[in-house]
């Protein structure tokens, strides 16, 4: 059929009415031609529809969805690759992107990333954000068996990052390839110390000088292993916090402890920290290996309580001792306060614990009727020409306590006011449990007796008659650091309480 036969049935379609819309009016084969119209147009619309939004608008969607995902993750998914700070009013946040993410919100970098020097007011603050930046990392290091990093330490405008591979190999990493900021130059590992409470010290190389590059990531491989990299920006922003809040200009001695727990404990450490003043210590750094308590603790000039809650024991380690779990990063602090001391020109640091006191001798202390407090005026006159030959003084440990046969209930006195011993003499007692006076200068590791790395490890043991450690370990028990002393082997030593009772009572009032 001709295309002009198919056209000329138009010809009786009747005019169009405008009176009379209905379709019953319209002849049928128009009405069945109408239908059919209506029906291909709504198939063209659908088909229409389909192609523009898969060629079109699909993608634009996509890309919104991903975007709109990317922003809820970096919000809320903490554990896994984001640190918020959540401390400051204004909601504040240091956000750790994915590499995958940077370009696409690379338009956005500027106006929502807050540095971490925006956020923390104080070392304090850096501390507690340090804390909570490290808990979620260390058990994915643990999983993965690499290096936990701990810290940063700028000496003589050189980074040193400090690692604690206490619950691996520390002799692999010990021989493992560091480089800070991909570096051609390898970095320095300066020392490993004692295996099963293992720190490792990384040294950058010169090239990248604190006062001209900031330290942005440091990167291990393991002979035959695969890389590891750990950003380094908020480390570093707590050592610039550190360098103002925790280093005190003219410090000539100064001493470290860990504790951990609240209330009494740190009563005891205020105490220990009184005693040690007044015979001589310029700065106390006490490091708290639990949850923080603000205002817990006496704000005195001379104490830095630092935030360290990083223990170890919820991981669960099956290949370490306990004792070595418990321990484990307070030998990491140790490490880190030696390397503070030598950053800061310290000329000694003691390593106690708070129920540990230093006695020196009255035949010492009376030496040219000095001015100076009894420790200073020890070290200067006797190792002060020698310094730069020693690594440390060493200290032996002598248990102090209560003779139960005498006092049942002591109840709380001052520590120095447990005046029962051995009645050996305490040249005679083997040496145990001994601690030191470390020289930083000379020495850049130490893990809880021994000294563990540096230019000088020479150690020279102290006659206990001069000076010792009075150690007042569970006082209340009786004597002896396991408490298995008898009465009859007991003699009454007041010497310390003598001399200091008055002095640091008026101290803590």
């Amino acid at each position: 059929m001709t295309l002009y036969n198919r056209l000329k049935p138009l010809k009786n379609i009747p005019p169009y009415n405008a009176e009379n819309k209905d379709m019953a009016s319209m002849p049928p084969r128009w009405k069945k031609r109408s239908q059919r119209g209506l029906f291909l147009s709504v198939l063209v619309l659908w088909v229409c529809s389909i192609i523009f939004y898969s060629t079109i608008l699909n993608p634009f969607v996509k890309e919104y969805a991903n975007v709109d995902s990317y922003e809820h993750q970096s919000s809320s998914n903490h554990n896994a690759e984001y640190y918020a700070s959540s401390s400051t009013s204004d909601s504040e946040t240091l956000t750790e992107r994915s590499p995958s993410k940077i370009e696409k919100s690379s338009s956005r970098k500027q106006e929502s990333e807050i540095t971490v020097e925006d956020t923390s007011r104080n070392a304090k603050d850096c501390q507690l954000k340090l804390e909570e930046y490290l808990h979620p990392r260390i058990y994915q290091w643990v999983m993965d068996k690499v290096p936990i990093a701990v810290n940063v330490k700028v000496i003589k405008n050189q980074y040193h990052v400090i690692f604690n591979t206490g619950y691996i190999d520390p002799h692999l990493w010990y021989n493992a390839k560091y480089t800070c900021n991909d570096n051609i130059e390898t970095a320095t590992v300066m020392s490993a110390t004692k295996p099963g409470q293992g720190n490792l010290i990384i040294q950058c190389p010169q090239s990248i000088q604190f006062n001209e590059t900031a330290l942005e990531a440091v990167s291990v491989v393991p002979i035959g292993g695969t890389k590891t990299l750990y950003e380094m920006e908020i480390f570093v922003e707590c050592e610039k916090q550190d360098m103002k809040d925790y280093s005190p200009p003219y410090t000539s001695i100064g001493m470290c402890t860990s504790i951990a727990g609240k209330g009494r404990i740190r009563e005891i450490a205020h105490e220990w920290v009184e005693f040690h003043r007044i015979i001589g210590v310029d700065h106390v750094w006490i490091y708290i290996n639990s949850e923080w308590d603000d205002g817990k603790q006496p704000e005195k000039p001379y104490i830095s309580w630092i935030p360290y809650n990083l223990n170890i024991k919820p991981y669960n380690f099956t290949d370490r001792p306990w004792t070595q779990r418990s321990e484990f990063f307070r030998v990491t602090s140790q490490v880190e306060c030696v390397l503070r001391a030598r950053r800061m020109g310290v000329d000694w640091v003691i390593f106690t614990d708070v129920d540990e006191y230093i006695k020196i001798s009255d035949n010492e202390t009376s030496v040219d009727d000095s001015e100076l407090p009894p420790l200073k005026n020890f070290l200067h006159k006797y190792y002060n020409d020698d310094r730069n030959a020693i690594g440390g003084l060493v200290m032996n440990s002598i248990p102090f306590g209560n003779n139960l046969s005498e006092e049942k209930n002591p109840g709380n006195k001052l520590f120095i006011d447990h005046v029962f011993r051995n009645k050996k003499d305490p040249t005679d007692v083997p040496w145990s449990r001994w601690k030191q006076i470390v020289n930083p200068q000379n020495v850049h590791s130490y893990a809880i007796h021994w000294l563990g790395g540096g230019d000088v490890l020479k150690e020279i043991r102290l006659d206990a008659n001069r000076m010792r450690i009075n150690h007042y370990k569970e006082v209340n028990k009786g004597v002896g650091v396991f408490q298995t002393e008898n009465a009859s082997d007991l003699v009454k030593d007041t010497s310390l309480a003598d001399k200091y009772h008055d002095q640091l009572t008026d101290a803590l009032d």
